[in-house]
């Protein structure tokens, strides 16, 4: 009698705008290391941008990373280098995280250059996107197999406002490791000792790009504001272009020695653990990462009702909600939570539950490893 022989593991090549410090990087990381080994292979990770720390992390965990240097924008040199890494490595899929990873992923299908099952990634919505770039967007999409999109909030954008195909566009929600997020007294004890606060004092922290997307503005404005009746500083974790137009703000508003710029962390879950309270005051999002991890460290949260936020954040149960572009509204709100020492308790224990019981890590994984063993197999994906 003779034994069958184990099926085959399929390879996944991912091809991503960049590997800094993001939501969607890290998304990327934790496919390409949690993945069932006995399913599939991580064939090579591209970076379109130079390599940042994740790329750095997926190297030390004995991934091949490539680069294509782009600076600006994809030039049809970078095309062809795509082309000839995925002609080396024959993966099963492809899988494109961002605009233009997944523009250059679209082109080569459409071109001719190479043919593989496509799942797209754009992360959040194209509400931004510039009219000529929506138009290369309606020209290559055709070439998905299957987009996916963090929200329920960013699929209904896409089939409403850009007439996406609704049988080609699914929804899987981020998830997170409960377990991997552990509170650090020693952390929180060090970190809050190395922003020189008193022991009355409440730290309200923020993780993000600085760039116009993540209104950290509107944040700034906000604790100035509650400067005035309450020991509160602000601790901002990460960087981008707008970093010296921020610290200028925090100057003119009289309050540059209560507000931190922390720059890139790679340490999150250490910060998280020295805050008491998390703020997103995003004028935009998808489905935010830094968020969901701040709910499951259990911090209360105070975000902007925007996108796919209320689809993780019920107000008034895990956390608060506020306007976006309204610095009085967040105000409002973060005054309550700096204010109350049994809100915070109570809104963080909540918050904790929600993502324990709705955004489990394990389940985001178990999700795209369904859809990429139906898409390798070459079935119609089935859309949630």
């Amino acid at each position: 009698m003779t034994t069958a022989a184990p099926p085959k593991t399929k390879k996944v090549l991912y091809v991503s705008t960049s590997t800094t410090q993001g939501g969607a990087e890290k998304t990327l990381y934790t496919l390409a290391t949690l993945l069932d080994p006995k399913q599939f292979q991580v064939a090579a990770v591209v970076s379109l941008k130079a390599k940042g720390v994740f790329a750095e992390k997926l190297e030390a965990a004995g991934h091949r990373v490539y680069t294509l240097g782009v600076q600006d924008r994809p030039r049809f040199r970078h095309l062809k280098d795509l082309a000839e890494i995925i002609a080396a490595n024959k993966p099963d899929i492809v899988h494109a995280i961002m605009y233009q990873a997944i523009q250059l992923c679209r082109a080569l299908k459409g071109l001719g250059y190479a043919q593989f099952p496509l799942v797209s990634a754009p992360r959040v919505h194209y509400r931004t996107r510039s009219g000529f770039s929506l138009f290369i967007d309606k020209t290559l999409k055709p070439y998905d197999t299957m987009l996916v999109t963090e929200s329920e909030a960013s699929r209904k954008y896409l089939l409403e406002e850009l007439r996406y195909d609704s049988a080609k566009v699914s929804t899987i929600y981020n998830g997170v490791d409960i377990a991997s997020w552990p509170v650090s007294k020693a952390d929180r004890t060090r970190l809050r000792a190395q922003l020189r606060l008193n022991p009355e004092d409440v730290l309200v922290g923020a993780v993000g790009r600085l760039d116009v997307q993540k209104g950290h503005r509107y944040l700034i404005e906000a604790v100035a504001k509650l400067k005035a009746a309450q020991p509160v500083k602000l601790a901002i974790a990460g960087d981008g272009p707008l970093r010296r137009e921020l610290e200028s703000l925090a100057r003119q508003l009289r309050v540059e020695e209560d507000v931190a710029f922390l720059g890139e962390v790679k340490d999150v879950p250490a910060w998280l653990s020295a805050f008491d309270v998390f703020a997103l005051p995003s004028l935009w999002e998808g489905l935010p990462n830094a968020m969901l991890e701040a709910m499951a460290m259990g911090l209360p949260v105070v975000a902007t009702n925007v996108d796919g936020v209320p689809e993780i954040l019920q107000h008034d149960v895990d956390g608060l909600l506020c306007a976006p572009k309204d610095s009085q509204s967040l105000f409002v709100q973060l005054q309550d939570l700096v204010m109350d020492p049994e809100l915070r308790s109570k809104l963080g224990a909540s918050a904790k539950r929600a993502i324990k019981e709705r955004f489990k890590l394990m389940d985001m994984i178990s999700n795209y490893e369904k859809l990429y063993a139906t898409l390798a197999a070459g079935q119609r994906a089935l859309v949630p």
